[in-house]
């Protein structure tokens, strides 16, 4: 029998300053995953102009002081120096990455590693889920309450494995959200969707709650945001765009709408591909 390879939770410090912001999510999903630990930075001078050497000494200070706030946590930390994108798209080969955490800032300039453009663009071909984060990790919510929106299209599909790992591993409450469709080809599709969900949910016996949402907004997950702020909800399960159509070369996909929004909710992203990198259980 194969042994299972080890699998890390990485914070990727794209700024150095603001560590909290992405160590605190991190942190929490290493504790309650059950992973590993890794602090990253990468050295990349279209963004900084930091040594490797001198983001490890930063990185070291960094995971130090994680090890010590958790006396049975082993965090490590990398410096790796090369192109953003060719570098996080490696890091479920390389690092066995099973989730990425990353800052996202409105307030960054363009250049910024942190600017949601760059985030988005700097992903776009990751086989890990990354989430990315506004602020530090609300204590009092803790992902108590997770959300996915299920519709007709085939990438909700995709969400559906993540989604069980927050009942089962994070004992969050699952709210799956929907639209009531009148048109019957695509309450058909929708159906099909949620028929292979409760499938999936009722063998690992777990449960999730529905709701059905108003389409206010020509995003689902624009829709999808606003109820979960309504409801308190403390992390959104999200899909990007695997392939724009004529309006959305016009105004923009949704995960860039969505990415940075007002009620700071992070989002766990997953880029809609066969090979998509899950946790091993």
């Amino acid at each position: 029998m194969q042994k299972k390879k080890d699998q890390f939770i990485i914070a990727y410090l794209a700024n150095l300053e603001s560590s909290e912001v992405v160590i605190s999510h991190a942190s929490y999903l290493s504790e309650k995953l059950g992973k590993g630990l890794i602090l990253l930075h990468i050295c990349d001078g279209r963004y900084s102009n930091i040594t490797p050497s001198e983001a490890e000494t930063e990185l070291k200070r960094l995971c130090d002081e994680e090890n010590a706030k958790h006396n049975n946590r082993h965090c490590t930390y990398a410096a790796l120096r090369g192109d953003t994108k060719q570098t996080i798209s490696s890091l479920p080969t390389i690092m066995n990455a099973v989730v990425i955490v990353a800052q996202v800032d409105k307030r960054a300039r363009w250049g910024n590693a942190t600017h949601p453009r760059a985030v988005l663009r700097n992903f776009a071909d990751c086989r890990a889920a990354f989430l990315t984060v506004q602020e530090p990790l609300d204590k009092t919510k803790l992902y108590n309450d997770a959300a996915m929106a299920v519709d007709f299209k085939k990438e909700s599909k995709d969400k559906f494995i993540w989604s069980s790992y927050f009942p089962r591993f994070l004992n969050s409450k699952m709210h799956v959200l929907y639209y009531d469709y009148r048109d019957e080809f695509l309450h058909q599709k929708w159906y099909a969707n949620m028929q292979q969900l409760h499938k999936l949910y009722s063998g690992l016996n777990i449960k999730f709650q529905p709701h059905i949402m108003e389409s206010k907004s020509t995003y689902l997950d624009i829709n999808t945001l606003r109820f979960a702020e309504k409801n308190s909800y403390g992390i959104i399960i999200a899909v990007t765009t695997k392939e724009k159509d004529g309006l959305e070369f016009f105004i923009g996909t949704q995960e860039r709408r969505t990415i940075v929004n007002k009620q700071h909710i992070p989002i766990l992203f997953l880029n809609p591909r066969e090979d998509l990198y899950v946790m091993c259980d």
